[in-house]
């Protein structure tokens, strides 16, 4: 039942971001460079060819690039011509590297049971955890994309702990969380990425080693783990203008952005299969119709907002909401700087079949210390709602939130797709049905659920997979089916001829879902905003470039483990591999100048080491941006052998 099992232990806190942002092409396609460029002008401003991985300098020197990145220049901006804007090309956090902690959270909230939620201490031994510090050791990000095709951003955890006292309740690894559901309308009173948040998900296992998992309720032996589930929101930089982030710059520091996050505990059991979301039935809706506050500002241009996702499964009477991503927040400054809900009105949910319906009970949503407190699970207990239980007698029936005066603000979809392959890399030229997950190699695949029910392949009607190419963002593709006849849990096969970022979606014609002339939306740069890049399912994919033969550097190039030959000199290294890194991620500048054959050299056993594939998953690896295809791995390597 993933999230919605028993016992649940809830947090809430605020956690540390730390990315480096030159990569992130946020300007491209908005701004151009202007006609004093000369052979560059009316390029778009983008720092990196995410297709091939490599840095756009403008025909500048090295030195002069990241001279320039980390001031404020002019562009242009396109589609209002004679206008101009001051912006720093690196953004907001060029010397982040990739960090992840944990400011401060504290389990705030447990519940044993339907009802039985505690928030102080006695009545249950779960309150003992009442207080407990959670922690993170090796917390790292890293987006599979970086121009920004969702789930782009994966979650790294090499260690978490749960601890009060001399107590540890939890401790442990977790498997890789991938971002999803990532909402803009997120809050009514923040623009940009201030006014967004993402739902993450992760596991810990019994069996792995060093772990323990020490929490009433968790004995069961068909427990084998716990969940970690928790959304990230409102995100804040220190700083913020130009002259201020310019400041930071000339210090060589970090912007790092503090987030609020709010996430549950609950327990893992055997038959789980999928491991980074939630299961069961999806609450959608795809358009914006609830309007923001007089005066507010948020990322809608009209004002209106749609809710994001909910799921919800239902267990004999007990009905299980997730709302954790769901309700939008509130930011105000006066009298004190707050971030309650949005309180909008009255929202109940309701099951019906055909003309028949029922209310399951009101959503109370506005009441954000509670909601924290029971980590945003609402559970409805139906056992003499004798209303409810007849329309749920249908197998058919469905659930919708119905707002007082708005109508129906999230309706379920008739198929919810899921995946554990959520962010996945290729490698161009290679196999097109294994794919780099969690550190290993795995197909990629797809399960259906309707109406809360599993589809097995001989029971759900074809799937069509649908493949954006998503980048460059100034010029994305459009949707291309790739499979009109895909099935639940067999390899997706995609073609790695084309390096590049690919995101790919679902849907399903049948009787009560006629083929549409095109879904998704035709065109990635709808699908990239809200609400489709909140409601969609996805898989974003990385296909990493191979397009050029090494195979003269190397002493034999048919061995495993090559090494360079006289040809392989650290020129050649620089510019086909490390020349990205350096201009990019200056974060590396104390540890190794990557410009530097000296420094190279000298932390070449070290190189080895951390690009090694067996630490993929831990904060050791280099580079953590992930995209260094495994010819240039191969390249870079056989160097480090030769001056070995």
């Amino acid at each position: 039942m993933s999230i919605f099992n028993y016992p649940r232990i809830n947090f809430k806190g605020t956690i540390q971001l730390n990315p480096g942002t030159a990569n992130n092409d946020d300007y491209a396609g908005a701004y151009v460079l202007p006609d004093s460029w000369g052979p560059f002008a009316g390029e778009t401003l983008a720092l990196i060819d995410s297709k091939l991985v490599q840095a756009r300098a403008y025909g500048m020197s090295d030195e002069s690039f990241r001279e320039w990145v980390q001031k404020p220049q002019t562009f242009k901006q396109v589609g209002q011509p004679n206008t101009t804007k001051e912006i720093i090309p690196a953004e907001w956090n060029y010397y982040g590297g990739m960090e992840m902690s944990v400011v401060s959270a504290k389990v705030i909230g447990v519940q044993s049971g339907c009802g039985e939620i505690y928030s102080q201490p006695g009545g249950s031994a779960l309150t003992d955890l009442l207080g407990a510090d959670l922690s993170f050791s090796g917390g790292h990000i890293t987006d599979v994309n970086s121009e920004g095709s969702p789930p782009a951003t994966q979650f790294f955890i090499d260690g978490l702990s749960l601890v009060k006292g001399e107590k540890t309740f939890l401790s442990g690894s977790a498997s890789k969380g991938a971002c999803q559901w990532l909402n803009f309308y997120r809050n009514v009173n923040l623009t940009a990425d201030g006014g967004a948040g993402g739902y993450v998900y992760h596991v810990i296992r019994k069996s792995q080693s060093g772990a323990i998992i020490d929490i009433p309720g968790f004995e069961n032996p068909n427990i084998v783990g716990a969940i970690l589930r928790y959304y990230i929101f409102r995100p804040m930089e220190s700083a913020n203008t130009n002259e201020q982030i310019s400041a930071l710059y000339q210090q060589q520091q970090t912007n790092p952005a503090t987030l609020e996050i709010v996430g549950t505990f609950a327990p893992l059991f055997e038959e789980e299969h999928i491991l980074t979301t939630p299961t069961g039935r999806l609450m959608i809706c795809n358009q914006t119709q609830i309007p923001t506050p007089p005066g507010s500002q948020n990322n809608s241009p009209n004002g209106l907002i749609a809710l994001a996702p909910a799921v919800l499964q239902v267990n004999e009477n007990i009905v299980a909401t997730d709302f954790v991503g769901t309700f939008p927040d509130y930011y105000q400054t006066e009298p004190a700087p707050s971030n309650p809900k949005y309180d909008f009105g009255d929202v109940s949910l309701v099951v019906y079949s055909g003309l028949n319906s029922a209310v399951i009970g009101q959503v109370e949503y506005a009441k954000t210390s509670e909601g924290d407190q029971q980590g945003w699970l609402f559970d409805f207990d139906i056992s003499s709602n004798v209303s409810a239980q007849q329309v749920l007698g249908n197998p058919e029936a469905k659930f919708k939130l119905v707002h007082s005066t708005l109508g129906v603000i999230l309706d379920e979809t008739d198929y919810y797709f899921a995946s554990n392959q959520q962010g996945i890399y290729a490698e161009q030229f290679e196999s097109g049905s294994l794919f780099l997950n969690q550190g290993t190699v795995e197909p990629a695949m797809v399960s259906v659920f309707r109406h809360g029910r599993e589809l097995s392949a001989d029971l759900c009607p074809p799937i069509t997979v649908w493949q954006y190419r998503s980048i460059p963002l100034q010029d994305p593709g459009n949707a291309l089916a790739i499979s009109t006849n895909h099935r639940p849990s067999r390899p997706i096969i995609v073609d790695t001829s084309q390096p590049g970022n690919f995101l790919l979606t679902f849907s399903i014609s049948d009787n009560d879902n006629p083929a549409p002339a095109i879904y998704p939306p035709k065109s990635y740069s709808t699908f990239m905003n809200p609400p489709f890049i909140t409601n969609a399912p996805s898989i974003s994919l990385r296909v990493l470039p191979n397009g050029e033969d090494f195979s003269q550097y190397y002493v034999d190039p048919g061995a495993e483990d090559p090494v360079g030959n006289d040809l392989l000199t650290f020129d050649v290294v620089y510019e086909k591999v490390l020349r990205t890194y350096y201009l990019l991620y200056p974060v590396m500048i104390p540890y190794v100048r990557l410009n530097s054959e000296e420094d190279v050299r000298k932390n070449a056993r070290a190189i080895l080491q951390t690009t090694e594939r067996s630490k993929w998953m831990s904060i050791g690896y280099m580079p953590r941006t992930r995209d260094m295809s495994s010819s240039r791995s191969r390249l870079l390597r056989a160097w480090c052998r030769k001056v070995l």
